[in-house]
Formats: C-alpha cells, structure tokens, sequence
C-alpha cells in the first residue's frame, strides 16, 4: 500500500524508492551508535560533552566524505563503485605512509607515492595529494 498516485509512479518506481530507504537508515543508525561513549573519566561534565561533540563532528565528517565520493562519481560507474563507503575509502591508504628522515641537516619528510586508486578517490573529494600538502605545509628541504 502507497499513498504515491498510480499516474506519476509505477509499482517498480515506488519500490525501488522504498528500498533506497535501507542506506539512509543504516547512515542514521550508524551516526547513532558510536555516540554511545564508554565510561570514561574527564573530571567534568564539560569535558564530556565536548568529547561528544568532537564524536559528533568526527561522524559528520565520515558521512560527509562518502556523500561527496558519491556525488563526484559518474552516472555510468558500476554499482559497487557509486554505493562506495568511507570505510572503503579510508582502507584504500592503509598501506599509504609519509616517511620522516633525519640528517645532519635536520629533518626530511617524504610522502609515498600514490596509487592509481588512491589518487582517483583524492581527485573525486577535491583534495590535493599529500606530497601537494607537505610541500605548501613545509619549509624546503636544505641543499
């Protein structure tokens, strides 16, 4: 049963919409869940209520990264690629590391290079590789 008019939706149209609901339910749960935060002791109720908030911001965070992965992929891309998920995502530079050297002159950082995944997912977040970052974050490196 459906209150949607038989004239402007099908029966297909109308279940397929009834089952996008899953993915916004389980973002809703998820969001809900990890705020349940285990005892902990900060000496303050302000101090608990800011680790909440910076919990809540965290999650809006990781939704938000998966929501702008979505949007910037292609209409045409495969269904496994536009459902993918921030956990996808982030375990695609769990392998990704910046090196730090330290030499007589001081101290050096390198960032490893790119794989053609993990440079696709930067590209479709609008964000600058590492080595773009370090190089604009850090003074150069001595001759």
């Amino acid at each position: 049963m459906t209150t949607v008019p038989l004239a402007t939706h099908n029966a297909d149209t109308v279940f397929t919409m009834f089952r996008e609901q899953n993915p916004v339910e389980h973002a809703n749960r998820q969001f809900k869940g990890p705020l349940a935060v285990r005892p902990v002791f900060l000496h303050s109720p302000e101090r608990v209520e800011a680790l909440v908030f910076l919990l809540m911001i965290s999650l809006m965070v990781y939704f938000l990264v998966q929501r702008t992965y979505r949007e910037n992929t292609p209409e045409d891309a495969p269904e496994k690629e536009r459902r993918t998920t921030t956990a996808t995502i982030l375990d695609a530079f769990r392998n990704y590391a910046i090196l730090i050297d330290h030499n007589p002159l001081g101290r050096v950082v390198h960032a490893t290079r790119l794989t053609t995944r993990q440079r696709e997912i930067l590209r479709r977040l609008n964000l600058p590789s590492p080595t773009q970052t370090l190089s604009r974050r850090l003074a150069r490196p001595p001759d």
